[in-house]
């Protein structure tokens, strides 16, 4: 069963490295980012005098730009060389950047952190093909959906660890020193556990790299639309992280204005997101046997019809709290009347978890071996783009003059064609087993 499984995996060589760097990666990734936003927001870190509204869009785009700018390039080079190997080279560079940061941190210097940043962006646009079509080479296709669980839970926990332990540093004296032995000590541990992971030769070591950026993306890209048994999967994955930066852009916003709490409040709700997400991933590779994952990717999607609906038609008549006096977050747990919201939040994340775990299971064991690490390139490129816009979404809905329940209601309409869509294919005769 999926718990068998998933207690073998993490004690193999085959897995349990990877899993572990890539979680210290996504962990460093974060607390930087965040320390770097905080350092912006509330202690004045500029670039050539920017104002704070400005540093922070920099920062994003910072950190995703070369996502878009080299996923194409990067999925060429995880066809070519060994996956692991790739794996433990961007392991080696994130310890020399983590060392850049440290200068920059000490001499308090937004360009170099930002350029960083960029870097950073950049060592995690390679480092997230060549894990992806490695997980195919290193699990059987029956390990497939719980080795994807495993990763996803990993990974929210690392993510959300990263930004609170970002908030709790920055407000150091010795924040510069604290960040800097952090940010190095988890990078030259995560390539020291990366060194242990066994070989994932690639398919296609004939491959010529080209670095001809908008040629390769479009190429890439039509890898992807020429598969469409996994551009499908893709197109599904690339929703779930769009959801995910749309409720992590609206949440602080609608914590204030709809719920009535502040700043503590905002952050136990995203961390209640985070652990929930996390929570639906490994419960959906705890559960799944290597058959007939789909159907949690159709529970996930009718979840999240359910759940983001009761909190918008929940909260649709509550009076508009009053900005200066809102509640921390002691008083807003305590309250019952809150219960049912939390409640509703939390089983939301748990269901995106379910959704995009077979998902990506889906994506890795259907595309061909030989361009596997290009088609699952796409796939970042798209998981970029769409965060990017769900991070447009307070802009949409004050465009438009819509109340901020309106982001739920979207979500929900959207994840129930979704749902109706897999259900679709699931209940279809000759369809794939996954």
């Amino acid at each position: 069963m999926g718990l068998a499984v998933a207690a073998r995996l993490m004690v193999q060589r085959r897995f349990a490295p990877l899993m572990a760097a890539q979680a210290l990666g996504a962990f460093n990734d974060n607390l930087f980012r965040f320390a770097l936003v905080n350092l912006a927001t509330f202690q004045g870190l500029t670039i050539f005098g920017l104002e704070r509204e400005l540093m922070v869009p920099i920062a994003a785009t910072a950190l995703t730009l070369p996502i878009f700018l080299f996923s194409a390039v990067a999925g060429q080079v995880a066809d070519k060389y060994d996956r692991a190997f790739i794996m433990r080279r961007t392991k080696f560079i994130e310890i020399l950047l983590m060392i850049a940061a440290a200068v920059g941190f000490f001499f308090n210097s937004g360009l170099l952190l930002v350029i960083v940043l960029f870097f950073m962006g950049m060592q995690s646009a390679f480092f997230a093909p060549a894990r992806n079509s490695a997980l195919p080479t290193l699990l059987e296709g029956k390990e497939l959906v719980t080795g994807n669980a495993l990763v996803s839970g990993s990974l929210n926990v690392a993510i959300l660890a990263g930004a609170a332990l970002a908030v709790v540093f920055v407000v150091r004296e010795d924040a510069a020193l604290v960040l800097s032995a952090t940010l190095i000590g988890v990078a030259v541990v995560g390539w020291l556990i990366m060194c242990l992971n066994k070989p994932a030769p690639a398919d296609s070591p004939d491959l010529k790299v080209s670095w001809n950026i908008a040629v390769q993306t479009g190429k890439v890209l039509g890898f992807a639309f020429r598969a469409p048994d996994v551009l499908r999967p893709l197109l599904g994955a690339a929703w779930f992280w769009m959801l995910a930066a749309s409720v992590l852009t609206l949440m602080p916003l609608f914590t204030a204005a709809v719920l009535g709490g502040d700043e503590t409040v905002g952050l136990a709700l995203t961390a209640l997101f985070t652990v929930g997400a996390a929570l639906g991933a490994i419960l959906c590779g705890v559960f799944t046997r290597g058959q007939d994952a789909l159907i949690f990717t159709v529970i996930g999607a009718f979840g999240l019809v359910i759940f983001p609906s009761f909190v918008a038609l929940t909260t649709l008549g509550w009076p508009e709290p009053d900005p200066d006096n809102l509640a921390g977050a002691d008083v807003f747990l305590a309250d019952p009347a809150n219960w049912a919201i939390l409640a509703a939040l939390a089983l939301s994340a748990v269901s995106a978890g379910l959704f995009v775990v077979p998902l990506q299971a889906m994506a890795q064991r259907r595309a061909r071996p030989e361009v596997r690490g290009r088609i699952l390139a796409a796939g970042g490129i798209m998981n970029a783009a769409t965060a990017s816009l769900g991070q447009f979404t307070l802009f949409a809905i004050a465009l438009l003059a819509l109340p901020l329940q309106a982001a739920f209601g979207y979500i929900a309409v959207v994840s129930g064609l979704a749902g109706l869509f897999a259900l679709w294919r699931m209940m279809r005769p000759g369809r794939y087993t996954e």
